[in-house]
């Protein structure tokens, strides 16, 4: 990243009056009274920088604006404006000289911008509780989950191929005592829990999504921190007693979730919170599923939820018929419908594709060929030889599973017809997992690292940049983005 973090400035006047070369528009509201308390905590924010001088800052009929310079270590600049607006956020670039800035540049960029102004509304002095409901769901009070129904559905939740990884290194201490049979045990191992994958997920899932039980339903109340302290300390420890009350309320009897009985509920449990608001939501999941299923041609998977704050979804299985597709509360809560269909069409390219089978049999192929060719032919005293040649096959490895992740990316775009909604979608995905540290994304050791995804700024910008129209090789146009972004990246473009 050749820019210097956000730095200095230049002149004040309007965004309007000045040759902006680039926009981005940010869906983010603000309320006419956090105005003022969100420019002053996004200007300290860039006072705190020692590359800043001169920052600008106004307000005019409700509208607020930051202006300021980025300066290259090249001495290229960027002029940046940020222009603050009840409905949306607007950030204004113009670059000297104009060729200076490169894509992935302007897309940490906005990350790094939307990060900041987010962060002020989960700031340390208020806080969102959020309650997950489904129509027909089964709530009983103080059950405790089975720790072992727990730790199997959890085996499959991280990413597969660390999963596999694992299992073959396991392999190398059980070779000592089982010998040459290892290598058959491990497969067999590992077949056996990704034929099986589907289920365990959904022992994990709080419920799933069926014709009987189509929507999730969010309950948003954000509070004071105090407040919020209160309700965690009071509530938490009886919390499904609690959500069965709302619940019978309201879904339970065929009503809609309502924010009056939420708060009065809370209430009565011992928990005294003035909401500054309390907001439903609910997404009907198994229509979009349902519509998805239709597009890609195969049976649609099942569904499941897992309650947790990141936002995420996941599949698993070897087949259409076998595979689940996880979908979080959070990918819920902070996402819009569209959104939601492209990050679920994304998956819904892995089942068609059969993309654990894939990655199994590939981790299963390079550790048969470490086990029964690498290592007769490297003699004991060169193990470190062997060590380096494995390193290199599963950073390969990953390497090609990025590969199946750029595939998914663009299936979902031309199936949904909406890569630039995607693009947004991976956005928001990213902000909460680079919250600290975005501009991480931006170097050549991202294609290289063990992580199955390319970098997320890559996504971005092929998505955004994509014409989902016409005929498609997806497979292809993948392997070959996937290459030229390598390239590019070694470049420093």
């Amino acid at each position: 990243m050749k820019w210097l973090f956000l730095g200095s400035t230049f002149d004040s006047s309007a965004p309007f009056g000045h040759n902006w070369t680039r926009t981005k528009t940010l869906d983010i509201q603000v309320p006419p009274e956090q105005l003022d308390k969100l420019l002053d905590y996004v200007t300290s924010i860039l006072e705190k920088n020692k590359y800043l001088s001169n920052l600008s800052r106004s307000t005019t009929a409700g509208v607020g604006t930051l202006q300021y310079r980025l300066t290259g270590n090249d001495g290229s600049v960027l002029d940046i404006a940020i222009k603050i607006q009840p409905d949306k956020v607007e950030v204004y670039y113009a670059p000297y000289p104009p060729q200076s800035v490169g894509e992935k540049d302007y897309v940490g960029l906005d990350l790094e911008i939307e990060t900041v102004v987010r962060s002020y509304f989960s700031d340390q002095s208020k806080a969102s509780l959020f309650l997950v409901f489904s129509p027909k769901m089964e709530i009983i009070p103080n059950k405790k989950e089975n720790p072992i129904k727990k730790a199997l559905g959890s085996v499959v939740l991280g990413n597969f191929l660390w999963f596999f990884v694992l299992i073959l290194f396991i392999g190398v201490i059980l070779i000592s005592f089982i010998g040459i049979y290892t290598p058959l045990v491990l497969i067999a191992i590992q077949a056996v829990i990704v034929l099986f994958a589907g289920r365990l997920v959904r022992l994990r899932g709080e419920f799933d999504i069926t014709p009987d039980n189509p929507s999730i339903f969010i309950a948003e109340l954000r509070m004071k921190r105090d407040e919020f302290d209160q309700v965690i300390k009071t509530c938490l420890p009886k919390i499904k007693e609690v959500k069965k009350k709302i619940y019978d309320a309201t879904l339970g009897q065929g009503r809609d979730l309502d924010p009056g009985t939420v708060v009065t509920t809370l209430n009565d449990y011992g928990a005294v919170c003035m909401p500054e608001f309390v907001k439903i939501k609910s997404v009907n999941v198994y229509k979009l599923i349902t519509d998805l299923g239709q597009r890609f041609g195969i049976v649609k998977p099942s569904v499941t939820l897992l309650n947790v704050l990141a936002p995420n979804a996941a599949a698993t299985g070897v087949s259409p018929k076998r595979a689940t597709v996880l979908v979080t509360s959070g990918l819920v809560a902070s996402m819009n419908e569209s959104e939601i269909r492209t990050v679920l069409a994304h998956e819904f390219s892995h089942v068609r594709a059969r993309d654990p089978l894939v990655l199994l049999t590939l981790a299963t192929a390079m550790y048969l060929f470490w086990v029964y060719v690498l290592v007769p032919i490297v003699p004991a005293s060169l193990f470190f030889v062997t060590i380096i040649l494995i390193f290199v096959f599963y950073t390969l490895l990953f390497f090609v599973a990025k590969f199946l992740e750029a595939r998914a990316d663009l299936d979902a775009a031309v199936t949904t017809g909406e890569p630039k909604v995607l693009a947004d979608s991976l956005r928001k995905l990213g902000l909460y997992k680079y919250r600290s540290h975005v501009f991480e994304l931006i170097n050549a050791g991202e294609w290289v690292s063990w992580d199955t995804h390319p970098p997320l700024y890559y996504r971005i910008r092929t998505l955004e940049n994509y014409n989902p129209s016409g005929e498609h090789h997806t497979q292809i146009e993948a392997i070959r983005g996937c290459l030229r972004g390598f390239a590019d990246a070694l470049k420093g473009k």
